[in-house]
Parts: C-alpha cells; sequence; structure tokens
C-alpha cells in the first residue's frame, strides 16, 4: 500500500512543492521504509526490458512521452499480482519543484511501485514487505530449501535404486533370453519330431478312416437288429406283464384262501358256541347268569337257559371225547333240560325252576345238581386219566365245591343266595377248564 499527499501548485498550475510519500507492508499493514536506492531512476527503456522480462507488458514509456500531471487524490494501492500499466502519454520525466532535473517525487513513487509489482509478478508472496515479514519469510524459505534438498536427496537416491534394478533386470533379461534361445533350440527340434510323427499319424488316420467306413455299415446292420430286439422284448415284456398280473391275481386268492384256512383251523367250535365268562358275582354262560342274589334277583327264565347250556356243554365234551357216564346220563332240552338216572331211566332230575328262593324246595332239583356235580367230578376223573397233568382248581366232594379256602354247597335248601351263586361260579370255573382241555386236544 502506497499514500502520497498533493504537491502545492503555483501561478501557472505547476506544482511548487512535494509531499513525502510511504508504503505499507503487504503482510502486516506497518508502514515500511523505503531504501535510498529504490528512488532512483528507472528510465521507460529499462522498465520495458525488466516488464518483458518477465512477462509482462511494459509499464513506463520511452522518454520524451508527454506525462499528465498526478492526480491530486491520494493513491491507495492494494496487493497487486501484475504489473500495473502505465498510461502511454504520461512523461517519464516529472516536474521538481526547484527545476534541477531530478526525480519527482511522483515519478520516484511509480518506479518503486513499478519494482514492487515485477517483484510480486515473479513469485507468490506480495511486496513490500517490513523487515519482520522479509526475516519470516527467509525463514520460511529457508525451511522450504531444506526440504526441497532433502526431498531431492531422497529423489535420487530411490533413482540410484531404481538404476540399480533397471541394470539387474537388464542382466537377468540377458539371462532369460539366454535361456529362451536353447528352450527355443530344443522346441525346435520337438517340433521336428512332432513333425515326423504327424506324418504317420495322418497314414494312420486314413487306415482309420476305411476302418470307421467298415465299422459304419457294421453299426447301421446292429442299429437294425437292435430294433428288431426292442420289439421283439417288447412284446415278451407285454406277456410277462399280463402273465405276472394274472399270476399276481392267483398268489393273491391263494393266500387269502390260506389265511382263511389258518384262521379256520384256530377256530375252535367249544369257544364259539360255548362262552363261560363272569358278571360280578355271577358266572355266566354264553351271557347267560347262573346264580341269584337277594340284591339281583335273576329271572328264572334266564338261570334254566344258563343250566340248559351247561348240561348242552358237558354232554358234548363227553361225546366227543367218547366218554360215557356210569350213574347218570345228561339229556340237554334248552331251558328243561334234565338228568336221567340208568339203572332207572323212569326217575328224572329237572334242572330248571319256576319259583321263588325258598328255604324247603322240591328236593329233585337239588338233586339233578348234584347229579350233575358228580358228571362233572366223572369227566375229569377220565381226563386226568388221559393226562396226569391235568387238574381243576375247584374241588368236587359230592354236593360241595370250593378250594383251601372252603368249600360251598351246590344245594338250595339250608343254603344261602350268595353261597349258592358263588358254588355255581366254581363250578362253571370247572367247565371252563375243561372246555380248555378238550379244544387243546382238538387242535
Amino acid at each position: 500500500m502506497s499514500s502520497q499527499t498533493e504537491a502545492p501548485r503555483g501561478p501557472s498550475g505547476q506544482p511548487v512543492g512535494l509531499t513525502t510519500v510511504s508504503f505499507v507492508c503487504q503482510q502486516c499493514s506497518q508502514p515500511c521504509k523505503l531504501d535510498a536506492s529504490l528512488g532512483s531512476e528507472l528510465d521507460s527503456q529499462s522498465a520495458n526490458q525488466l516488464s518483458t522480462a518477465i512477462g509482462q507488458p511494459p509499464s513506463l514509456q520511452e522518454a520524451g512521452t508527454p506525462q499528465q500531471a498526478p492526480d491530486p487524490t491520494p493513491l491507495v494501492y492494494r496487493k497487486i499480482n501484475s504489473l500495473r500499466p502505465i498510461d502511454q502519454q504520461a512523461p517519464s520525466m516529472l516536474w521538481t519543484a526547484d527545476g534541477s532535473g531530478k526525480t519527482s517525487l511522483f515519478h520516484s513513487t511509480q518506479v518503486a511501485q513499478h519494482l514492487f509489482n515485477v517483484m510480486s509478478g515473479m513469485s507468490n508472496v506480495d511486496h513490500p514487505l517490513c523487515e519482520e515479514c522479509t526475516d519470516t519469510l527467509l525463514d520460511q524459505l529457508d525451511t522450504s530449501l531444506r526440504d526441497a534438498e532433502e526431498e531431492n536427496r531422497g529423489a535420487n537416491e530411490f533413482l540410484a535404486r531404481v538404476q540399480a534394478a533397471e541394470a539387474a533386470e537388464a542382466a537377468n533379461a540377458q539371462q532369460t533370453e539366454q535361456q529362451l534361445q536353447a528352450e527355443m533350440a530344443k522346441l525346435q527340434q520337438e517340433e521336428a519330431a512332432l513333425v515326423h510323427s504327424l506324418q504317420g499319424i495322418e497314414l494312420d488316420k486314413a487306415s482309420v478312416k476305411r476302418e470307421q467306413e467298415l465299422l459304419a455299415t457294421e453299426a447301421k446292420k446292429l442299429d437294425a437288429d437292435e430294433d428288431r430286439y426292442w420289439r421283439e422284448y417288447n412284446e415278451y415284456q407285454l406277456e410277462m406283464q399280463e402273465f405276472t398280473d394274472e399270476n399276481n391275481a392267483v398268489a393273491h386268492k391263494y393266500k387269502g384262501a390260506c389265511m382263511q384256512l389258518e384262521n379256520l383251523k384256530k377256530t375252535n367250535v367249544f369257544n364259539d358256541v360255548f362262552h363261560i365268562w363272569h358278571d360280578g358275582h355271577f358266572g355266566t354262560i354264553n351271557n347267560f347268569r347262573l346264580g341269584r342274589l337277594p340284591s339281583v334277583p335273576v329271572e328264572w327264565n334266564e338261570i334254566n337257559a344258563a343250566w340248559g347250556q351247561t348240561v348242552l356243554l358237558l354232554h358234548t365234551m363227553a361225546t366227543r371225547l367218547g366218554f360215557k357216564f356210569s350213574r347218570y346220563r345228561l339229556v340237554p332240552n334248552g331251558s328243561h333240560s334234565r338228568l336221567e338216572r340208568i339203572d332207572d331211566q323212569a326217575k328224572e332230575l329237572p334242572l330248571y325252576g319256576s319259583s321263588g328262593f325258598k328255604l324247603f324246595w322240591e328236593s329233585k332239583f337239588d338233586q339233578a345238581m348234584v347229579a350233575f356235580l358228580d358228571c362233572l367230578q366223572q369227566f375229569k376223573d377220565h381226563v386226568e386219566s388221559r393226562d396226569v397233568h391235568f387238574k381243576l382248581p375247584y374241588k368236587i366232594n359230592k354236593d360241595k365245591i370250593g378250594d383251601s379256602n372252603g368249600e360251598l354247597s351246590v344245594k338250595i335248601q339250608l343254603n344261602h343266595e350268595e353261597t349258592w351263586t358263588k358254588a355255581l361260579k366254581f363250578m362253571l370255573t370247572n367247565l371252563k377248564w375243561c372246555l380248555a382241555w378238550v379244544c387243546k386236544q382238538m387242535s
């Protein structure tokens, strides 16, 4: 930055005196004290040469060109990055206060300004600078110089390493080239051998081609044979499938017949016809309860039917084994079955009742039940004679039946309904054991 004070003018309008000119530092904005050498004259030719040297347009015109008087307005110069052109019509020699021919103040200011522009254009630093800023700039430049020298040294070392690597690479390349030449010679020899082999292969190829033609003819014949074979195969498969289906159907029927036969073999007519089980305190045969209880007064029709099934079962088992009773003959007749004495056939013992449970009952019903128990004892003895391992769960002793816990009478007279019902249940249990033994013998 620079400042200028207007010079006093005389009657003719010419300046009669000059004021002091000062510049401001472009870094810290403090006033700068210029060296005396910057106030010397700089003619237009030197200014043009200086401007041309740095590629800038000339700032000062040749001598003798008239130049206008300075503007009385104070001049303020900011940071300038290029030379400021000077009016082509301005004179290079300005007026002086005493007319002695020395450089005027305006011209000296222009000279200093021009030099500062030149220096600012040659670097990245704007001029003018004060002494402290100049020292700081020099320190920065020294640091930059040292960094540049260090970088240059590193670059030189890297260049040396690169050159050494290039030399080693050139040596390796030369050695590789020699190896490649040797390998090429070897490959040329192999090529010659392969060419010779190729010629033999061409001869073999011609022979193979002739053989291929023969094989093609034979292949056509084989294709025709294959077609005929597959037609015959498909016909055979169809016949075989039909036969297999028919065979599977027969096998299925045979399997079903075998299963039915096995079931029939395992089927026992006695188990199906005479089913002995229990219903609470009652023994049952074919779901007919045998006995009575005060709380469950079973109808006598059901009791008579149960006795009829019981007589029929014992009579059937004896007939199946060919056994005949010695004292009584069983006469199964449904709900009116009976027993007959063999020594006196006129005496019949009915096994059915028609009234309630009485303390004194007709003795024939009790005798019939005792006679049936005797027949069961005879049948048990006969089975034991054939199978020594056979044994009934309840022992029969005349009119009583039971186990180690006690024996119960099958009579109604002088008996209780509960005792009579339990004795009949024991009797049906013994019959079930006899039935199981007979079924085993039949199987």
